[in-house]
């Protein structure tokens, strides 16, 4: 048992761990509406013979987004799907040295799609693009996907660095 002097210790709130939790939520209720979205619009078309308007701009939207907030969720735990097949003709030392290139390509990779998102988005909110029946901007989407991959391609730089 515990004095009433000691103090219990919660975990810190670093950025990283807000940030992974502010992602999971996000992800985790587009999921949710996702779901509720395509359940409505199943149920009204089929039952009522009156389909939910816009429905499929919803999950275009929903499901572009949902991709891009689970992004950075997935290349800080490592868990993009990968194919080791130097693993096994090199073996482990010369993986050893590919796996930090590789990374650090991987971030490459993520930073240039991080730039030409923000530029793309950025050109969308110029024209003030929006979907074509529930005029939804654009752009909003576009930062979203650009940010993402910005966090993406920092945490890949982050994985390939880590000893």
């Amino acid at each position: 048992m515990s004095s009433p002097t000691e103090t219990v210790r919660r975990p810190r709130r670093t950025a990283p761990r807000v940030l992974q939790t502010v992602l999971t939520a996000a992800a985790g209720t587009l999921l949710v509406a996702l779901t509720l979205v395509t359940c409505i619009d199943v149920v009204a078309r089929y039952w009522f013979n009156a389909p939910l308007s816009g429905a499929y701009e919803l999950t275009e939207i929903f499901l572009a987004s949902l991709i891009f907030l689970a992004l950075p969720l997935t290349t800080a735990r490592n868990e993009h799907v990968e194919v080791d097949l130097l693993d096994a003709a090199a073996g482990s030392r010369i993986a050893r040295i590919v796996r930090p290139v590789t990374g650090l390509l991987s971030a490459g990779v993520l930073a240039i799609f991080a730039w030409r998102l923000w530029e793309h988005a950025a050109r969308l909110a110029e024209d003030g693009a929006v979907t074509d029946s529930l005029s939804i901007p654009l752009a909003p989407v576009g930062f979203l996907a650009a940010g993402a991959c910005a966090i993406s391609a920092l945490a890949a730089a982050l994985n390939a660095l880590r000893p």
